[in-house]
């Protein structure tokens, strides 16, 4: 498909590429001069911590845990589950 800039450098994509207005794009320039253009979902700053490597592991190693689901309502409940998870019980 061929496209020609205009006056500011813009181009208009085509509705069939999924595309829409608003969408945020990561465009990446590569050695050989080709365009990269990634749709990507923006992640709030608020929320960055959960998209660590770390926390991205933990998640995936929580979710395999065999162990039952344990319900605390109280700080005793807390503080035995604390210790327990902790190895000090």
């Amino acid at each position: 498909m061929l496209l020609q800039t205009d006056l500011r450098r813009r181009i208009t994509l085509p509705p069939t590429t999924g595309i829409k207005p608003g969408d945020a794009l990561d465009l990446e320039v590569l050695e050989d001069g080709r365009i990269l253009l990634i749709p990507v979902e923006p992640v709030p700053r608020h929320q960055l911590w959960a998209w660590t490597a770390e926390c991205k592991q933990a998640i995936t190693a929580s979710l395999a845990d065999a162990r039952p689901s344990t319900v605390v309502e109280t700080e005793e409940q807390a503080d035995k589950t604390a210790k327990r998870w902790a190895g000090e019980d």
